[in-house]
Order: C-alpha cells, then structure tokens, then sequence
C-alpha cells in the first residue's frame, strides 16, 4: 500500500547535508526526488527525525527538518550525479557517499530556500516551483522588489 500524500519527481542533484546542532556533521549525498512536502536524499549515515539541516545544492542553500531517515537499499546503477565528483570537496569534516556501504533514505521538509544565480540552481527553481509553489524562496543577486516567490 503507498502512503504518499503527494507525486514525487525524480531528480538527481549532489547534496551536501549539515547537521544544525552539529555543523561537524556534514555528509554529501544525492537528492532522490522532491514533492509537495519535501525533498528526498540518500546519505551516508542517518539524521534523526525532526532535526534542522541545511542543505547546499549547487549555489544554493536550502533549510529544513528531518522528516525521516530510514536504512535504504540504492539503485544498483549509480546515478549520472552520482558519477560526478563534489566539486570544492576538499574539508576534512565532510564525508563522501562510499560506493558500497549502507545509505539512508532520508527526508526533508525544506523550510527556507536562498536560489543561487548557477544554471543548476535555476533548474533546481523550477522543480520547487513545479512541485512546492507555496514554497517561500528567496533569489541571490536579485533586486528586493523580487527577492521572494509568491505563491502562484
């Protein structure tokens, strides 16, 4: 029986996760998809439920709370994301999904968005837009007249 509230959209983006209380704690992963009530990641280790991230998507920086992080089987197919390398990945705290291990399907009720002005982070815009259009967002190097996203 599928317990989803709402359609997802597949999406494959490289994620870098923070744990707010423990900004130590960051771990980079792959979004999986993003619905109306959020947006799911595969990560390395588990988060638990009800803690505030931050996510970072290409230049953008998004904010919410775990939903649920739960142990998750992958693909057997990496992903075309999941191939590319993490660019500016180079801080010692920050822990790279392993090519075989365990993972966690983890979800995000996303809260708060800063859209950055890179193409990836425009085609990131549009799939909130498409799927969360009461999502506040606010836009990197915009002027204040349309520094948010009203809902359509």
């Amino acid at each position: 029986m599928d317990k989803r509230h709402s359609f997802r959209q597949a999406v494959a983006f490289q994620v870098r996760v923070t744990a707010m209380a423990n900004p130590g704690l960051t771990v980079s992963g792959e979004t999986l998809d993003i619905s109306e009530s959020g947006i799911g990641v595969c990560l390395p280790v588990q988060l638990s439920s009800g803690s505030l991230v931050q996510l970072e998507i290409a230049d953008s920086v998004l904010y919410g709370f775990v939903a649920h992080s739960r142990e998750w089987a992958p693909m057997s197919e990496p992903s075309f994301a999941r191939n590319k390398s993490w660019v500016g990945e180079s801080e010692s705290n920050t822990a790279t999904v392993p090519s075989i291990g365990r993972f966690f399907r983890t979800g995000i009720e996303v809260v708060e968005v800063l859209i950055g002005t890179s193409g990836l982070s425009q085609l990131l815009r549009e799939n909130f837009e498409e799927r969360m259009p009461n999502l506040q967002m606010t836009y990197s190097g915009s002027s204040s007249n349309d520094a948010s996203n009203s809902p359509r």
